[in-house]
């Protein structure tokens, strides 16, 4: 089992500090989150390098990806919060690509033509009118749905899971839930809790029951978190 943590804070720049002690205690960070005025990282003790970057301004965010990529650093993650744009990097043997759209069914068009290209959709986040995907040349099956309310997405959840899917990835943005899934060989599970503290006791208790916090979303007042086996 993968070691987990988490940190979180108001304030981006002390984000930014915590992001660093994790680093410091062998921690990368995988997932990014922003809410109810609260800036959300996701760690684990993964044995690649990590980098993020984050800007006000929507064409120096692309920009910084393109440099990572020089790198030879992928991405994967992006959030959006308090008029910031956040984006995760790890240098994985994988290749990435994304895409970005104001209209959520150009959005889907799009995955639709990533997939054709043997892309995987991995991350999704919607933030100032843009939906933004991330994609990696994963192996494996590939699956998304949204609904306009909660119920109706974990509904779907289990739709998927019946078909052999996990859970990898949850987002809220404009009125809409999204969730994206894999066939990886691992087991997945979530939480939501509308309360702070009733969703980092879900956290625990989830860690107490042997799975790890991979991806975290905020939308409509409820955080919502996705564990792994």
């Amino acid at each position: 089992m993968v070691t987990n943590a988490y940190s979180y804070n108001g304030n981006l720049s002390d984000f930014a500090t915590a992001i660093q002690g994790r680093y410091n205690e062998g921690y990368d960070l995988v997932d990014v989150e922003y809410g109810n005025g609260t800036w959300f990282g996701v760690f684990q003790d993964k044995p690649d390098g990590n980098a993020y970057n984050y800007t006000g301004k929507f064409g120096d965010f692309t920009t910084a990806i393109q440099s990572r990529y020089n790198q030879g650093y992928d991405l994967v993650d992006v959030d959006y919060g308090n008029g910031t744009w956040f984006g995760v990097f790890q240098d994985t043997p994988s290749n990435s690509a994304y895409n970005y759209n104001g209209n959520l069914g150009d959005f889907t068009t799009a995955i639709q033509g990533r997939y054709n290209q043997g892309y995987d959709l991995v991350d999704v986040e919607y933030g100032n009118g843009t939906w933004f995907g991330v994609f990696q040349d994963k192996p494996g099956g590939n699956a998304y749905n949204y609904t306009s309310s909660l119920s109706d997405l974990t509904t779907a959840i289990q739709s998927r899971w019946d078909q052999g899917y996990d859970l990898v990835d949850v987002e809220y943005g404009n009125g809409t839930w999204f969730g994206i899934f894999q066939d990886t060989p691992g087991t997945s599970a979530y939480n939501y809790a509308s309360n702070f503290s009733d969703f980092t006791a879900a956290i625990q208790s989830r860690w107490n029951q042997g799975y790890d916090l991979v991806n975290v979303g905020y939308g409509n007042g409820t955080w919502f978190g996705v564990f792994e086996q």
